[in-house]
């Protein structure tokens, strides 16, 4: 996106080029902003992706009376990945009751051992395996009541992270996308 303005010293051409130089400033700041837009919306897209995809229960066992049988994982969440623009920041964000445990993990099974965390940023941030509610996730399974009142054994969830990785891949894109914006 170079440019050269030139001018010779009369009062017409230096207003011309400070004309042609507004013009360029407010184009590359709209720029700024379509690029700071478009990857944003990168990671929107893919982390979506990931949430959709994830593992958002482990093998759960359903004890009901004596018979228990076993249950599917369940894949995929109903996690939402949004994103707001605003004049100067680009906000993603999350909703939907699995989106922590999918993107951190839950439970020493899948992710480690208690008060530590495969996610990057989980020490950090506090998510760490084991540190949520009562400490179930330091045990190997723990179990809960649903509201039908069936008891469900779980495993827990791995640690997906598709916000972390969505960002990744933003940042492995965001070449491809600075050519696409500016030329």
């Amino acid at each position: 996106m170079a440019k050269t303005i030139s001018f010779t010293l009369d009062a017409a051409s230096i207003g011309n080029a400070i004309k042609e130089l507004n013009d360029y400033t407010k184009d590359f700041e709209q720029k700024c902003k379509e690029l700071r837009k478009r990857v944003a919306e990168r990671i929107k897209w893919s982390a979506q992706q990931g949430f959709s995809t994830a593992m958002a229960g482990d093998v759960f066992l359903q004890v009901d009376g004596k018979k228990r049988s076993p249950a599917s994982p369940i894949f995929g969440s109903n996690v939402q990945v949004n994103v707001r623009h605003e004049d100067d920041v680009s906000v993603i964000w999350t909703e939907g009751e699995n989106a922590v445990f999918i993107e951190y993990g839950a439970g020493v099974y899948h992710n480690g051992a208690p008060g530590d965390s495969p996610h990057p940023w989980g020490l950090e941030q506090g998510f760490v395996i084991g540190g949520y509610g009562k400490n179930h996730g330091a045990q190997n399974a723990w179990g809960y009541r649903d509201a039908d009142g069936s008891i469900y054994i779980t495993h827990g969830t791995p640690a997906a992270m598709p916000m972390y990785r969505g960002a990744e891949e933003a940042i492995r894109a965001v070449g491809e996308i600075i050519q696409e914006v500016f030329g």
